[in-house]
């Protein structure tokens, strides 16, 4: 199944969540998580510019952490308007047009976006497995937050498989052995206090269309470097 789970963190405006919801609706978007909202989402002021939209309330939930908005997801996108320099492998983005090829066409996403005010923070940020931005030509890059769900929404409506846009690449690496392999990553970085490379290779493995013999060596690469690491350290400690 295909669908999009739209995460907001910590919204902080009224009218814009009421547009929000319009939006929802326009793009049958029926799964929406906030974290903390600063405001009542039966307020009258979102219930106005909701309009025909105000029926996606129903689809509404609210979590007190961004974990929770997380969870059931197969690959989650956290959006910035702040790209970092070449020495900030946290920040290193991808084009909103560029998500459609590198997106699953089947299974769920989650679209996170921040507050208005200061966006996502770098601790949100490297929850996720892949950073987006909009590209502007233009010397102020920062968009309004309703306007920039409506480009992500637009572009991931036009969403394909590989199959159908004719760029088919054999055999897709299934979502249980791509998890696993995360899981090793980020047990192998923790043992050499490499926090960075892990956040480097979370973000690279999931723009990396892999398939499932890239995903079977994948796996037991880095559990035998794992194996190795552990045994290394076990003969330290003795």
């Amino acid at each position: 199944m295909n669908y999009i789970r739209l995460v907001l963190v910590e919204p902080e405006g009224r009218i814009n969540f009421g547009f929000i919801l319009r939006l929802a609706r326009n793009f049958n978007v029926s799964d929406i998580c906030l974290v903390k909202p600063k405001f009542d989402l039966r307020d009258p002021e979102i219930l106005e510019f909701a309009a025909g939209g105000v029926q996606a309330l129903e689809n509404c939930r609210i979590c007190s952490e961004l974990e929770e908005c997380l969870k059931g997801i197969d690959i989650s996108v956290c959006t910035t308007s702040k790209l970092g320099s070449e020495k900030d492998v946290l920040r290193q983005g991808v084009s909103v047009t560029a998500l459609r090829y590198i997106l699953p066409a089947a299974g769920g996403v989650a679209l996170v976006f921040g507050r208005e005010s200061v966006g996502l923070t770098r601790e949100e940020l490297s929850k996720c497995d892949i950073i987006s931005t909009i590209p502007l030509r233009s010397d102020y890059n920062v968009m309004n937050l309703s306007h920039a769900i409506a480009i992500y929404l637009y572009e991931l409506s036009r969403r394909k498989s590989l199959e159908e846009e004719g760029l088919t690449i054999g055999i897709k690496c299934d979502k249980n052995t791509y998890r696993a392999i995360i899981r090793l990553t980020k047990e192998i970085a923790s043992l050499l206090s490499d926090e960075e490379a892990q956040t480097a290779l979370k973000h690279m493995l999931a723009r990396a269309m892999l398939t499932k013999p890239e995903c079977s060596s994948l796996y037991k690469f880095f559990k035998k470097i794992l194996h190795e690491l552990r045994t290394m350290r076990s003969g330290e400690s003795t």
